[in-house]
């Protein structure tokens, strides 16, 4: 059977899926030609299907994230829990979350530039916003949730473009997993997700 157009395009897709997950996020040592190999096509049919190696890089980091953040969007604090308890739950969720930036900095960085310089509803900043509103608890009024959602969203993509000058601008070294914890309390704290330390309601 003959493949079409879509078809060939899912296969380059997923061999460069492949070899970014293989490069530990290190995407600018995979090359055009072994994209090609992997993938069993010609050089020039990746670039008549992808233009550059740029776009075809994004597309897939965009499809990597978005599983992963779709995963954790379906992480939602415990509906009846007391408030204390829901953002515990909450910090632990965003750490989750930071720490796959962490792990994934090549990559993460990708997305996130992409996305500034194209916003878009099913970019990967829309994807992990609908997550992390899926995650925050329920029972307040939906606008509140959805700026409160935006606001995370900003300050966890923010803190990670700006990690190496935290330390001098926020006094939090984010490389430090307990400074990490720390800031991120702290954030959920001011944005009203948790109630402030030594106050239980």
């Amino acid at each position: 059977m003959k493949e079409t157009h879509s078809d060939i395009r899912e296969v380059i897709i997923t061999a460069t899926t492949s070899l970014i997950r293989r490069s530990e996020g290190l995407v600018e040592k995979i090359t055009i030609r072994e994209i090609a190999q992997r993938a069993g096509v010609s050089v020039g049919l990746v670039n008549y299907h992808f233009g550059s190696k740029k776009e075809l890089i994004e597309i897939c980091v965009e499809r990597i994230i978005s599983q992963v953040m779709s995963a954790f969007g379906e992480d939602r604090a415990a509906e009846g829990a007391a408030p204390r308890q829901r953002g515990r739950e909450m910090t632990a969720f965003i750490l989750r979350v930071f720490e796959f930036l962490l792990a994934h900095p090549e990559i993460s960085r990708i997305s996130m530039l992409s996305d500034l310089s194209s916003p878009g509803p099913e970019s990967n900043s829309s994807i992990s916003y609908r997550a992390i509103c899926r995650a925050l608890p329920a029972g307040e009024a939906e606008e509140y949730r959805r700026v409160r959602a935006f606001l995370l969203l900003a300050g966890i993509q923010s803190a990670f473009l700006n990690l190496r000058t935290c330390p001098e601008l926020l006094g939090f070294d984010l490389d430090d997993a307990a400074r990490r914890e720390c800031f991120f309390a702290l954030m959920t704290e001011i944005l009203g997700i948790s109630p402030a330390a030594g106050v239980d309601t």
